[in-house]
């Protein structure tokens, strides 16, 4: 945490930092073969297939998370997450069946070298002070505005709402900067109401600092990396809920919603069970639902000869926003992916498939519509459902017709459909 410094006027300034990784030299003297070595963590492993971790995981974990059974996250997701999260879900969490048989060392060693970062290189990092006082109270009478990620997909902010005003912004002091905890990268999008600010991090934890001083009031901790910005529930003044929630979602397509005033766990809900399914884009927020966007890694799967190559399907999902229970989903490809022939090497390859949802879906409350943008296709046969703007009726699963009519995929696609996926046709 950097002390606070008085700014000219009443306006606040917040900057949001990463530390700057330090990265060891190579034991050895030998060569670093690709920054992929560093993704996670600062430690350098020069080839991390001789840690003494690689052979374990291949032993008693490869089977099921490369492909092998379709509800494990792939391997690319658990290379994303910090050691201690992989520890943990090995010690007490959802893999402590699975890693019974297992030494504390050797788990240590799995979790080190899918990381490639040491298990006790988080405790470097110092933690942020905590909030007392005034500053650990929640300002009531200061609701969060219905703007930005979750509310309004343009993300203007009326300068009635910010504040301030153009002729304010050369005027801006740093007030305050918070250096993330184990992190190289830093997605997720603040959100301020009620006095603080929420963000999310790499390492799973989510934060809600005091917004004039930057201490902490309380953390919450994701099973995963947090990309999406934080959502934060909006009234009027006055008219405060019994209890309002922020949301937010996880690189393994778990939607969360936690209690705005203590972080306490409210829901947690698994979108999508595919291994290769995330959550990137920022889930919207309307008339007490949640439309979540559904996207995937699948394209890095086929770097394996023997993947079948592919089986995703971009989603959105609409959960009841107060309990987490789905209330409908639909695909970007109405049907499941079939085989349309084999790789050079007799893998088959499975389409259509892709069409991810990376973006926050946009509400059209006037029409009654959500519209989304698609990605590409995984595989061939690209088809009209990639790279392409879709609405639906937000009311109801069933798309609406850009283009066609109702109850059936429908997309107005400007541009030529378009596959890529690495290596699948090998």
């Amino acid at each position: 945490m950097i002390p606070c410094i008085k700014g000219r006027g009443p306006l606040l300034a917040l900057l949001l930092t990463l530390t700057a990784p330090t990265l060891a030299a190579p034991p050895g003297g030998e060569t670093v073969k690709s920054v992929d070595q560093f993704q996670a963590g600062r430690d350098a492993f020069a080839d991390p297939e001789k840690m003494p971790g690689a052979p374990l995981y291949q032993e008693n974990c490869a089977g099921c998370h490369q492909g092998g059974v379709y509800k494990a996250p792939h391997r690319t997701w658990l290379e994303m997450m910090t050691p201690s999260m992989l520890f943990s879900a090995m010690n007490d969490g959802i893999m402590q069946a699975q890693a019974a048989h297992l030494s504390r060392e050797q788990r240590q060693q799995i979790a080190e070298y899918l990381s490639r970062q040491k298990l006790d290189s988080a405790a470097d990092d110092p933690m942020p002070p905590r909030c007392e006082g005034a500053a650990a109270r929640f300002d009531m009478d200061r609701p969060p505005a219905a703007v930005g990620w979750g509310h309004d997909t343009s993300r203007f902010v009326p300068a009635a709402t910010a504040g301030l005003t153009a002729a304010d912004v050369p005027k801006l002091r740093l007030k305050w900067a918070f250096a993330f905890p184990n992190a190289m990268r830093a997605r997720s999008q603040p959100a301020i109401g009620l006095g603080a600010v929420f963000v999310g991090s790499k390492d799973g934890t989510v934060y809600a600092f005091d917004l004039d001083t930057g201490c902490v009031r309380w953390t919450y901790q994701a099973k995963a990396e947090v990309r999406t910005a934080i959502v934060l529930d909006s009234w009027a003044k006055g008219q405060t809920p019994a209890r309002p929630l922020l949301y937010f979602g996880d690189v393994l397509a778990r939607a969360y919603a936690l209690d705005m005033r203590t972080g306490a766990e409210v829901w947690v809900t698994k979108v999508d069970d595919h291994s290769s399914a995330t959550i990137t884009g920022s889930p919207a927020l309307h008339a007490g639902r949640l439309y979540v966007p559904v996207s995937s890694l699948e394209v890095t799967a086929p770097a394996d000869p023997a993947y079948p190559c592919c089986s995703f399907r971009g989603a959105v999902a609409a959960l009841d926003a107060a309990t987490g229970q789905p209330i409908w989903k639909s695909h970007t490809i109405p049907e499941e992916p079939t085989e349309q022939g084999k790789t050079s090497v007799g893998t088959p390859i499975l389409g259509p498939s892709g069409a991810p949802v990376w973006n926050s879906p946009a509400v059209d409350a006037a029409r009654g519509l959500l519209y989304v943008g698609s990605g590409e296709n995984y595989a061939s046969p690209a088809d009209g459902n990639s790279d392409a703007l879709m609405g639906c009726r937000h009311e109801s699963a069933f798309y609406v017709p850009l283009v066609r009519t109702n109850n059936e995929l429908c997309c107005e696609n400007g541009n030529r459909p378009s596959q890529w996926a690495q290596s699948v046709f090998r």
